[in-house]
């Protein structure tokens, strides 16, 4: 009986150590409008509600190999009392055309 109450013990103390140790929950943001404006050749991204990290990827055409390729806006976080900001990737830096764009999370 005394080595399955140390092991329980054992075991209870082990669970207490994981659960100091367990990743926070991961932040939420929704309500995500993407754009493309080919006359600017920029793709945008904007969440609206929650808080969270996010960013613009597109797709984006070239004449030259690689033919078509992703590109990416830089990661934007948004607070839970802020407006969301606009991550936006500009084809012309990147000698390419957009046509596409979605939201990325991390």
């Amino acid at each position: 009986m005394g080595n399955v109450v140390r092991a329980l013990a054992a075991a209870a103390a082990g669970a207490m150590v994981l659960a100091g140790t367990a990743t926070p929950a991961h932040a939420e943001v929704w309500n995500c409008f993407t754009s493309v404006n080919t006359t600017t050749n920029v793709a945008g991204a904007l969440c609206a509600s929650g808080f969270g990290t996010y960013r613009v990827a597109a797709k984006c055409n070239s004449a030259h190999y690689p033919y078509t390729r992703t590109i990416v806006g830089p990661w934007v976080t948004k607070a839970s009392t802020e407006q969301g900001k606009w991550s936006t990737a500009s084809g012309d830096a990147q000698g390419c055309h957009v046509v596409e764009a979605w939201t990325q999370f991390p």
